[in-house]
């Protein structure tokens, strides 16, 4: 995607002479000719795209190309303009070179301005198509089953990834019938796809995540689970270091009072206790676990967190307190996925960003 920074036209610090000047205009118009190449690439990425799309995709894509085309066309005008000033510029003084640059670029600033506004809800809707919903019927389960098995062996644990790391020593209680199902942790997990098996492969083709890898998986506390499947607690990313991400939980208003329990593989529940600053034991609530962050080494898929994150956002955003949006921690999922900049919705969140940077600039 094309972004233009308005700022950048301004006169270079400290250079007030023709030679500099000379310069300075020669670079915006090497910058311009750059920019326009740019534009002109994703112009034939987005072709081919709309050549390759199933046709449910094909409106979605001409729209990409319709949009591309749009940004090409304001490249070669900002390149036009800046040759035009250039010319005008020569024989004139500094000041007046100036003065004529600076009106170029307001008197395209506006035509810029609603180019990206138009892409930026273009990419918007074209992320909500892969919007996940909450899941309302749970089909984990516990020892049995390879991807079960195959959740354990990436993580190399049996053991609920968040509570192991939160409350290492704080477990003393365990429900009579958890030590008679043979399980070797105070926390049992049950392993569960962050993208649903279910109805959600074309995110897998579209997007390159694939759903029964083990990196789209979370070994959680059944009650957990089930609370992240309904999109009621959220993961952020806010660190890495040593092949480790940490995150910070998230947890809906409506959740917090909510006492964490065990769940029977009939339903049955039980509340989990821990060691509260020392005291006696006692049920640990979901408020607990909230602003609260850990390490997961190895990581999951952190485009598949972003979508879980997304869809809880949507569902708690009326909220008086409401989850947070995961467009806002952009930076530390790029920060923390290799694969990012690859990732269809890293280019969309470039252009929504895009669209806000070119509210907010200012004329010289």
């Amino acid at each position: 995607m094309v972004m233009f920074c308005f700022s950048k036209f301004l006169s270079p610090h400290g250079c007030h002479g023709r030679g500099c000047w000379k310069e300075f205009r020669e670079s915006k118009v090497e910058a311009a000719q750059a920019e326009l190449k740019e534009a002109q690439a994703e112009l034939k990425k987005a072709q081919h795209a709309l050549l390759s799309a199933a046709d449910k995709d094909k409106d979605i894509h001409e729209n990409i190309v319709q949009s591309a085309e749009r940004n090409v066309q304001s490249a070669e005008r900002m390149r036009d303009a800046r040759l035009d000033a250039v010319k005008q510029m020569q024989g004139t003084s500094v000041q007046s070179s100036e003065h004529i640059l600076v009106k170029k670029l307001d008197e395209l600033k506006e035509q810029l301005e609603q180019v990206a506004k138009n892409e930026a809800l273009l990419m918007e809707a074209f992320l909500n198509r892969f919007t996940l919903t909450p899941v309302s019927h749970y089909s984990s389960t516990t020892l049995d089953g390879e991807w079960h098995r195959n959740a354990v062996e990436y993580y190399n644990t049996k053991s609920c990834l968040v509570l192991q790391k939160l409350f290492p020593e704080d477990f003393r209680a365990q429900p009579w019938w958890l030590d008679a199902t043979g399980w070797e942790s105070t926390f049992p997990a049950v392993a569960e796809h962050i993208i649903p098996k279910n109805g959600w492969h074309f995110v897998q083709n579209e997007l390159g995540i694939q759903i029964d890898s083990a990196r789209n998986s979370l070994l959680l506390l059944r009650h957990l689970e089930h609370t992240f499947q309904d999109g009621d607690w959220s993961l952020i990313p806010v660190g890495r270091g040593g092949g480790a991400v940490n995150f910070k939980i998230y947890v809906s208003q409506e959740l917090k009072e909510t006492t964490v329990n065990y769940i029977d593989r009939n339903g049955g529940s039980e509340p989990v206790f821990v060691k509260k600053a020392g005291l006696k034991l006692k049920p640990l609530k979901f408020r607990d676990l909230h602003e609260r962050d850990f390490w997961i080494q190895p990581p999951p898929f952190l485009r598949a967190l972003f979508l879980k994150a997304r869809m809880a956002w949507q569902k708690h955003k009326e909220d008086d307190q409401p989850l947070p949006d995961p467009i806002e921690f952009a930076n530390a999922f790029s920060e923390s996925c290799d694969k990012w900049n690859h990732f269809m919705v890293g280019r969309l969140l470039s252009s929504i960003k895009q669209q806000k940077t070119a509210g907010e600039t200012q004329p010289p």
